[in-house]
């Protein structure tokens, strides 16, 4: 049908160029299908995900969290009914652990995430990790949270509503959502910061680094404990960055890194990524 409209159309714009922005602006607006739409994006252009390699990999594995996964009940909202919305924050995910196998320089490959949850974004960096040929068994993936209610300690006075979000999370839900992974994958539960410093060990180096806390302060003593590990060539990827209502997660992270060497990629899902 949009290509009958479309074909109608097209001798009337090439005869009449005074027509021709309305004609336009009426074939942008309701002519041409939106191919996405969702975590404040939306766009009618080719998605990233739309390739053969992708499909084969990035989609298989939202395929299986939808089929396989157990949700905790309103944890992040997030759901087998909802999370083909997240599809375009999920492949921000991918795509940082791929740029960080292929630019990291080190000979072993840890990787991190901060604020688990489920293990929606943790299972889709695991299975990005497994399809690579070049560090097949050679790397680690650290799994930081509470697994708990989030506690007053620590939250500004903007984040106090937070407290007690997350109470329904279980560990053990988790671990079976990515038993998949379970020989690569080394758990560490408790609040940060100081589960940095309790058994299992925290790491010396690290290839990728996974922000995702909905807090300031927990957001700032992560960077402060791992950016001084994180490799050359490696990646921070900020899940909150720019997200209405988490303004002082923005302005912590841009502070820290003021005067920083590196990049701070800032991408329209209120994600952002720094490359070192």
């Amino acid at each position: 049908m949009r290509e009958k409209i479309t074909d109608f159309f097209k001798p009337l714009y090439y005869r009449v160029p005074i027509l021709r922005p309305c004609m336009a602006f009426v074939h942008r607006k309701f002519l041409i299908a939106t191919k996405f739409s969702g975590w404040g994006l939306k766009t009618v252009h080719e998605l990233p995900w739309s390739d053969k390699e992708q499909e084969k990999k990035f989609l298989k594995a939202s395929i299986d969290i939808k089929k396989k996964f157990e949700f905790s009940k309103n944890a992040a909202q997030v759901n087998r009914n909802n999370i083909d919305e997240l599809l375009w924050r999920n492949w921000i995910v991918s795509y940082s652990v791929r740029h960080a196998i292929e630019f990291a320089n080190t000979d072993y490959f840890n990787f991190v995430e901060c604020g688990v949850g489920d293990g929606v974004s943790a299972f889709f960096a695991l299975r990005e990790i497994n399809g690579n040929q070049k560090i097949i068994g050679n790397f680690a993936m650290h799994l930081y949270d509470s697994w708990m209610a989030m506690r007053k300690e620590g939250l500004l006075e903007s984040e106090l509503s937070h407290v007690g979000r997350y109470a329904e999370l279980s560990i053990e839900k988790t671990k079976k959502n990515l038993s998949e992974f379970k020989d690569n994958v080394i758990y560490h539960q408790g609040y940060i910061p100081e589960s940095f410093n309790n058994t299992p060990q925290s790491l010396n180096q690290i290839v990728y680094l996974h922000i995702d806390l909905n807090s300031a302060n927990p957001t700032l003593a992560t960077l402060e404990f791992f950016f001084p590990r994180l490799v050359r060539g490696g990646v921070i990827l900020f899940d909150d960055y720019a997200w209405a209502g988490y303004e002082d997660t923005k302005y912590t992270v841009d502070a820290y890194f003021d005067g920083k060497p590196g990049i701070m990629m800032k991408l329209p899902t209120g994600q952002a990524i720094y490359f070192r």
